[in-house]
């Protein structure tokens, strides 16, 4: 389940009273709880349901969580306030994502995948970490490792392992 994965994430293996601190106090960890249920809801065909439980995130945690994004299991947000990720937004892997980043937006831009599909927000691969107020837009790709420093805005395909 993908809410056990987030939630060692956020723990970082620090063993019982760490885990019990992060489960009652941590709010970062708390605003990924919501938008795993929001977008449970959401695949449950609930989307009136997903839509109070994301509008509770933001009026709570002040993070924007689009419960129609696809985030894989291990996802983290560090200091998350201000924080928005799009509708259309996929990682494969574990993301990370400091305060005050936005992830999305295509203006009206498409591109197809290689499979067959076609996106319009940014997609990520795994092990990749985003730092505070940086802004990715578009169709890219973010390959796995990749870094993301400190406000930088991001607007073509980031290889494997770069750090801009």
């Amino acid at each position: 389940m993908n809410i056990n994965v987030d939630f060692a994430e956020a723990a970082g293996g620090k063993g019982f009273p760490r885990s019990l601190g992060t489960f009652l106090l941590n709010p970062c960890f708390h605003a990924v709880a919501l938008f795993r249920l929001s977008a449970l809801l959401y695949r449950c065909h609930l989307e009136p349901l997903a839509k109070i439980v994301w509008c509770l995130n933001r009026m709570l945690y002040h993070v924007d969580l689009d419960y129609k994004a696809k985030l894989a299991p291990g996802f983290r947000l560090v200091h998350g306030l201000g924080v928005v990720i799009g509708a259309g937004v996929v990682s494969e892997g574990p993301l990370t994502v400091y305060q005050g980043v936005t992830i999305g937006g295509s203006h009206g831009r498409h591109r197809e995948d290689g499979r067959g599909g076609v996106f319009w927000q940014p997609q990520f691969g795994s092990n990749v970490i985003v730092y505070t107020n940086s802004c990715i837009f578009g169709p890219i790709y973010v390959g796995d490792g990749a870094i993301v420093k400190a406000a930088r805005i991001v607007t073509k395909d980031v290889g494997p392992g770069d750090k801009i």
